[in-house]
């Protein structure tokens, strides 16, 4: 015996002989309401309240007609009363007779022995009973008046009337009915009952209607033409042959009265309503109406006048005082259910008609055909929105149900119409049957799944068409379904069809190939080739091969299910009639276990059988399969009885399970849908898909996007995608969403937090999810992508890249880009050359600058040999040319021996440049207007004659530029800019750098996010020095020699 301990609530998990499971932790869905109101019956308006009986209960109500308050009687009905809503009738008699015309409610009851109980206001007053004589049966009660016949109700000898007095029961013979006939009492009341009489004497039938005095037993001889028969309080109505009469009840004397109703339909019921002849029309199934028509009076001419009620049921009972008693709504709706009550209408003295709502009639639950169950969304097919059965059942109806803890409901949609019963429901004798998948990230389907030559998804919460997919098949059948992939066999089993539904966008075919056994978990087919006993597996849509696994006894499957580490195959015999054979395969240890040849749905971590007589029984199979045992000796427990179940009831139709992580839900007999915990842990997050994001963000394309979706084993709570710089580290934006059922769909537009386009380069992407349910660790996933055509970079003009550049002229006037590789070592890339800067395009200083001209790409300012400062644009990644596109920053600047730029000295975002004076050698600072000019010189300090200077960026990571100078005994100084236009006090930073002719502040080149310095000394070797981010400087790289090729360096 192996025992399993579970959730506190969901009992044990044993093998052996399993019991069915009563958790607390069972939810019952709340039901949607059947678009055909529930039917009723008035079965007694008396004069202060009325007795109802209504469909789908057995008990008896008595409402009141002042306060619309019901007692629930301790007597019952039979059975529960039964409706066919497609038939638009009751199924089977329903009961009449409990002392129609008066507060008393006669109730009959065969046991001990057969007799009527008299009770005064619904129990609230005094109890009579009523012995039926031996050789009678109970007719009906009218009043307090009990009405009995012997014979047979085809051939009745008698009908008697049984009065209760202070001496007894005083039983009485009506004389004057025909005997032999079948005669039965269609209406009464305190007053009167109407018996109607036929004979059937061979094809001839004789007709015959009498009104009964209860009081005095005389009897009064009706028109033998009417083909009903109903009652007022002072009147008689005979209806047939499409005209009626109006008799007085008290005067037979008195010449009939005759109404026109040759304008309505035989289907047509009227009855008095003080002067007024009322009628509605019965429900008419064969022009798709089940609800009923309206309720309205008849004009004098004998048309349809005003309408009483949108829609009523074609029952019309009358109290003692007059009023009619109809159940309807004031307003008639297209699609769900109406807001159906009890009315009573009376006739004023000035002969209006008054409408008063006594009281609401509770909705019939819709009857579930089909559920399906992903990712804690349950989908039912039922008759709640529409019942036109020859065209649509009803609609779908998704429940969000919660993840985490007890699965209770947090919402429920109605969505788009369903229709018919689909082919595989050939096991059951449900008249209505939709075999439905779940795909487990907010769509499902059906097995008859083709609507319009087209097979679709419905997405859960959307009552229109969602994602599909034309096939080319002869009656697609949808076969599985998870996620963006689907399996369609032909209903004739020629050819199958995998296909990928792609959202908005249309879905295709991956593969059409002979029809075979196949099954979905993600994106992992699993399938044999027809005949073959051996299942592979291939990753969708690329189709790349995977691992393969033979069954048992070598069997042909032709059925598959796979969910994680499991997959479930099962071989028909010949005329598929008996099972060869069933089992589940552990994809983890490569073992395979028979199990029952019944009906199965696979979950995670179990499976779920349905053996006819037995209800559903769980098998856990998360811990694995049992060392060389049975599907037997794997803990079990029965989660629901037989009894439980609706009847003939088919998996997918009747129950099914939520394989992505969740649990399973079945329909009962009281057409409620049932969610019961499995009690077995879920297996750990993970990625069972992904639609991959692009390795590449170009900026500068339309509406830029870096998308990805992954698809989920099981729901996650909250989600998380982390965007860092890869050279920095630095988190530049972070994307969060919270609850995800079977997708995470993120995006990213390439801005920071503050909206603002970041700069190009490397980043890594990181998602995080945590699980719903609290089980394992949260999932994690992630990758790189390279940004282009962002906010530049300092100093990287060429590759896009991120990486800092360097800037060299050739005495021959050529002016080369040497993109910074990023590699760590500091080396630079092949040149991009722009010849022709000789003649008065000579350069006597260059500073490579930050993007003036808002194109996203970085700027050069150049200064010719007439002293004239140009700010040159090129393009990105383009070389420097004396034709590149530039602008006249001004004249005069041949007055300095030195110009460079260390970025943003102010604090503004803008880079500024830093200029010394040859004369004077005053330090000035060139803010950068916002208008991209610059403002007039600001003299930032004095003496930095015989300094080297290089504008060196952020060198100790504050954000702020610093600038580097050596002086004339060899000694580096580090300048931290202020961020308002001055220095901190300088920092040495080491000595000996005389050897160095040349220095330039490069930016990141090496690609750890830290600025870096580029050295050149008096032998042409180049050599770069890796900054820390805190103001000093690794050990030197040797990037080459041969560097005094050129003679600027910036």
């Amino acid at each position: 015996m192996v025992t399993l301990a579970i959730t506190a609530g969901t009992g044990a998990v044993t093998t052996g002989t399993a019991v069915a499971d009563t958790s607390a932790e069972t939810v019952v869905v709340s039901p949607g309401a059947r678009f055909v109101p529930r039917a009723t019956r008035v079965l007694n308006a008396g004069e202060t309240g009325f007795l109802t009986a209504q469909e789908g209960d057995d008990r008896l109500r008595w409402t009141d007609y002042a306060t619309g308050s019901a007692t629930v009687l301790a007597d019952r009905l039979p059975k529960p009363l039964e409706y066919d809503p497609e038939d638009g009738r009751p199924r089977g008699a329903w009961p009449t007779g409990f002392g129609h015309g008066s507060d008393t409610v006669a109730v009959y009851a065969d046991s001990p022995s057969p007799h009527v109980t008299l009770q005064q206001r619904a129990g609230g007053g005094a109890t009579t009973t009523v012995a039926i004589p031996d050789g009678q049966s109970y007719v009906g009660t009218y009043g307090t008046t009990v009405v009995t016949r012997t014979g047979t109700e085809r051939a009745t000898t008698s009908l008697h009337l049984l009065k209760a007095g202070a001496d007894g029961v005083v039983e009485q013979r009506l004389e004057g009915l025909p005997e032999g006939w079948s005669l039965t009492v269609p209406e009464g009341d305190s007053r009167s009952a109407v018996v109607r009489g036929i004979l059937w004497e061979d094809t001839t039938m004789t007709n015959g209607w009498w009104l009964v005095d209860l009081a005095s037993g005389q009897i009064r001889t009706l028109d033998a033409h009417a083909e009903s028969v109903t009652l007022g309080p002072d009147t008689i109505l005979q209806v047939g042959s499409y005209r009626g009469e109006v008799l007085d009840r008290n005067d037979p004397t008195v010449e009939p009265r005759p109404v026109d109703i040759q304008n309505f339909s035989y289907n047509t019921t009227f009855r008095m309503l003080g002067n007024s002849l009322v009628g509605v029309d019965a429900p008419n199934p064969g022009n798709n109406e089940y609800r009923g028509d309206s309720l309205f009076r008849v004009t004098p001419d004998g048309r349809s006048g005003e309408t009483l009620l949108a829609v009523a049921r074609n029952d019309l009972s009358w109290a003692p005082d007059g009023s009619l008693l109809v159940a309807g709504a004031e307003t008639r709706t297209e699609f769900g259910s109406l807001d159906w009550g009890y009315y009573r209408f009376t006739e004023a003295a000035d002969g209006t008609v008054v409408r008063q709502r006594v009281a609401d009639i509770e909705d019939m639950p819709a009857q579930p055909a089909g559920i399906s169950l992903g990712s804690g969304i349950l989908t039912t097919a039922d008759d709640s929105k529409l019942f036109m059965p020859h065209t649509y059942i009803g609609g779908y109806r998704s429940t969000w149900l919660k993840t985490s803890g007890r699965p209770e409901e947090i919402r429920t949609t109605t969505d788009g119409l369903t229709s018919g019963r689909d082919s595989d429901c050939e096991w059951t004798d449900t008249l209505y049957c939709v075999t439905m998948f779940a795909s487990g990230d907010g769509f499902h389907g059906r097995r008859a799944a083709t609507e319009q030559g087209v097979t679709m998804l419905y997405r859960n919460g959307d009552e229109n068409w969602g994602p599909q997919l034309t096939t080319g098949l002869m009656s697609a059948q949808l076969v599985d379904l998870s996620g963006r992939f689907g399996i369609m066999d032909e209903a004739s089993g020629g050819s199958q069809v995998i296909g990928e539904y792609r959202g908005a966008e249309p879905a295709t075919i991956l593969e059409k190939r002979p029809q075979g056994a196949a099954a979905l978990w993600g994106n992992t087919l699993w399938s044999n080739p027809p005949n073959s006993p051996t299942v592979s597996s291939k990753v969708l849509p690329a189709g790349a091969t995977g691992t393969s696994f033979t069954t048992l006894n070598n069997c042909v499957p032709n059925e598959l299910q796979s969910v994680g580490r499991w997959v479930y195959w099962k071989c028909r015999g010949e005329g598929m009639n008996w099972v060869k054979g069933a089992g589940v395969y552990d994809r983890t240890t490569g073992r395979s276990l028979r199990v029952p040849e019944s009906e199965i749905l696979l979950g995670d971590g179990y499976f779920v059988a349905h053996t006819e007589g037995a209800g559903l029984t769980l098998f856990d199979l998360h811990n694995g399969l049992p060392a060389g045992g049975t599907y037997t000796d794997l803990p079990q427990r029965a989660l629901v009885s037989a009894a439980d179940l609706s009847e003939n009831t088919v998996r997918r139709s009747g129950w099914t399970v939520d394989r992505f992580g969740g649990h399973v839900a079945y329909t009962g007999d009281d057409r409620r849908v049932r969610i019961v915990p499995t009690g077995v842990p879920a297996s750990p997050l993970s990625v069972i898909d992904a639609k991959a994001p692009v390795t590449s963000l170009d900026l500068r394309a339309t509406a830029p996007s870096w998308t990805g979706t992954w698809w989920l084993s099981k729901p996650a709570a909250s989600w998380q995608l982390t965007v860092k710089n890869k050279a920095s580290g630095q988190v530049v934006r972070t994307v969060s969403g919270g609850e995800a059922r079977g997708t995470v769909a993120a995006a990213w537009d390439g801005k920071d937090a503050a909206g603002r386009l970041v700069a190009n380069g490397a980043y890594s992407w990181t998602l995080s999810a945590k699980p719903a349910d609290g089980q394992g660790a949260a999932l994690a996933a992630s990758g790189s992508v390279k940004v282009t055509g962002g906010a530049a970079v300092s100093r990287d003009f060429v590759g896009n890249d991120g990486f800092g550049d360097l800037l060299a002229f050739t005495p021959a006037g050529v002016a080369d880009f040497r993109g910074g590789t990023g590699n760590g070592t500091g080396t630079v890339a092949a040149k991009v050359s722009g010849p022709g800067w000789t003649g008065v395009n000579g350069v006597t200083a260059s500073v490579p600058f930050d993007d003036v001209s808002g194109d996203r790409c970085n700027d050069v300012l150049v200064r010719v040999k007439s002293g004239e400062l140009r700010a040159y644009t090129p393009s990105c990644g383009g070389a420097l040319k004396p034709t590149t596109p530039y602008t006249k920053v001004g004249l005069g600047w041949n007055v300095y021996d030195a110009l460079t730029s260390s970025g943003d000295l102010t604090g503004d975002g803008r880079a500024d440049v830093i200029a010394r004076e040859t004369s004077t050698g005053y330090l000035y600072l060139y803010e950068r207007a916002s208008s991209g000019v610059f403002k007039a010189r600001v003299k930032i300090g004095t003496g930095w004659k015989g300094y080297l200077l290089a504008g060196a960026g952020d060198l100790n990571g504050d954000g702020k530029g610093d600038l580097l100078a050596r002086d004339t005994a060899g000694v580096l100084w580090r300048y931290a800019g202020t961020g308002t236009g001055t220095w901190a006090a300088r920092v040495k930073v080491g000595s000996g750098w005389q050897i160095y002719n040349s220095l330039v502040g490069v930016g990141d080149a090496s690609g750890d996010g830290k600025a870096d310095l580029l050295a050149r000394d008096t032998a042409g070797v180049l050599w770069a020095y890796r900054g820390d981010g805190k103001g000093q400087f690794g050990y030197r790289t040797k990037v080459g020699g041969g560097w005094q090729m050129y003679s600027q360096l910036h």
